[in-house]
């Protein structure tokens, strides 16, 4: 019996990975799962309680990031390793900004260990040109995009040295540009990606 598939929807903020995994979920028949869906609430709740600053959409401050966020990626993989217990090819989409650039997680972070030997990882990396991210970022007009582009130049340069580092036997990479573009070769594009998941 083949192993079922864990595809992680990783990239910047804004680049469209929901998007795209949920189609990719859609036409493979995967479990869905989304970061924001499953703890936004709470994690603003805890920022608005917790955090030094008191601001429910602060995710740039030291206290998301080494308090809140472990919370919060421990809590989608334990959601993703029920699925995958159960024989179920699940999409997560998540930025995972910290963990792709670590060349150990896979083997260091124990959850991911066990899921990867249960397992296939497929990683679709998804990003955009800048000129289409900043267009997205402002037009959804989300507060916790406020830092970004408050800060844009240094967010682009961040955005841009995203690199997996994992070993590449260890998983699959697959590589989406989502920049805006004609409908009949978005979904041309499409296709071919999901055509390559297998």
């Amino acid at each position: 019996m083949s192993k079922p598939n864990i595809v992680l929807m990783v990239g910047a903020t804004g680049v469209g990975k929901s998007f795209i995994g949920k189609m990719i979920a859609k036409k493979k028949g995967y479990g869905y799962i989304d970061k924001d869906t499953a703890t936004s609430p709470l994690v603003e709740r805890y920022l608005a309680a917790c955090s030094p600053t008191n601001d429910s959409h602060d995710r740039e401050s030291a206290f998301y990031k080494n308090e809140v966020r472990p919370l919060e990626y421990q809590t989608i993989l334990a959601i993703v390793e029920d699925n995958i217990k159960l024989g179920n090819s699940v999409v997560l989409t998540a930025g995972f900004e910290q963990e792709i650039i670590d060349a150990d997680y896979l083997h260091s972070n124990a959850q991911m260990s066990r899921l990867r030997e249960q397992a296939n990882i497929i990683v679709v990396k998804v990003r955009v040109d800048s000129k289409t991210l900043l267009t997205r970022l402002i037009k959804r007009n989300e507060q916790r995009d406020k830092w970004k582009l408050a800060n844009w130049d240094a967010y682009v340069k961040e955005v841009e040295g995203l690199k997996v580092a994992w070993d590449e036997s260890d998983y699959t990479q697959l590589v989406f540009d989502n920049s805006d573009m004609l409908p009949v070769l978005y979904e041309l594009k499409i296709e071919g990606l999901i055509q390559s998941i297998s």
